[in-house]
């Protein structure tokens, strides 16, 4: 049995960390210290109090996964889990242990595969940015389960968005480029990523732990039809594993009902 792991991490800039390093005092306004990183970090003509800054100085707010299996002569996958949590029900930290405590091993003691959609980029470093920052010891990610997650151009971490530009060969695209192009609903309810810290200051950390599931839904999606693509996946066998994360996603879609989209 081959068992899949898809995750996304949702963020925003570590404001304390953000005084240690521009040496502000602790009474800085939040405001006036995420402009100056802003400053030092954006490019030309961003709005400083918006920039994308360098993966370090974030810190985690929601992780949202999904958890599905196939046999390993092939066949349909099956999804036997999903969700996301936000640091409104949980510290970070406990969100860093409890995501990867919950990476399945199976008896011969060898750990899931990773599929992330610009993880190489993001969302595996700041776990280790973030396991560093809080002190948290992380030794599942670290060749656990006879895998390694580091290696870029290994089988154990599928970054789709690296693989389909051929690692940068092409221009990379973007989730929402992917799902166009295979009409999976992505960004659902006119949320995406550049609202994410504004989402979070107006303390709405339960819409932004949705907004990341629908993100891992749509990769899921993205790396069905990217294995069928690739022919690791016949018709029937994709058909199958759509209809299976359909189904899926209808026991779950009165408790959040912006996943009924994917139906």
């Amino acid at each position: 049995m081959t068992t899949l792991v898809v995750f996304d991490i949702e963020a925003v800039p570590d404001l304390g960390v953000g005084r240690r390093l521009l040496g502000q005092p602790e009474d800085a306004p939040d405001a006036d210290v995420r402009r100056i990183l802003g400053e030092r970090y954006g490019r030309d003509g961003q709005d400083p109090s918006t920039a994308f800054l360098k993966t370090p100085v974030y810190r985690i707010i929601s992780i949202a996964a999904l958890y599905a299996k196939r046999d390993e002569g092939g066949g349909p996958w099956a999804v036997s889990q999903f969700g996301s949590r936000s640091v409104a029900e949980k510290s970070e930290a406990e969100l860093l242990l409890g995501f990867v405590k919950s990476l399945p091993v199976d008896g011969r003691g060898t750990g899931p595969v990773l599929v992330t959609f610009g993880g190489n980029g993001f969302d595996l470093p700041l776990l280790r940015y973030r396991s560093f920052a809080l002190g948290v010891p992380l030794p599942g990610l670290y060749n656990g389960g006879r895998r390694n997650y580091w290696h870029r151009f290994g089988q154990d971490h599928i970054d789709l968005c690296d693989v389909l530009s051929t690692y940068g060969a092409s221009t990379k695209p973007s989730l929402a480029e992917m799902a166009a192009l295979a009409n999976i609903p992505v960004k659902i309810g006119g949320i995406d990523g550049s609202q994410v810290e504004a989402l979070v200051t107006a303390g709405q950390l339960a819409e932004v732990a949705d907004y990341c599931l629908t993100d891992v839904i749509a990769t899921y999606c993205v790396f069905l039809r990217y294995e069928l693509a690739r022919g690791d996946l016949r018709q029937a066998h994709f058909d199958a594993s759509m209809d299976n994360l359909r189904s899926t996603i209808q026991r779950h879609v009165e408790q959040r009902p912006l996943l009924s989209a994917f139906l």
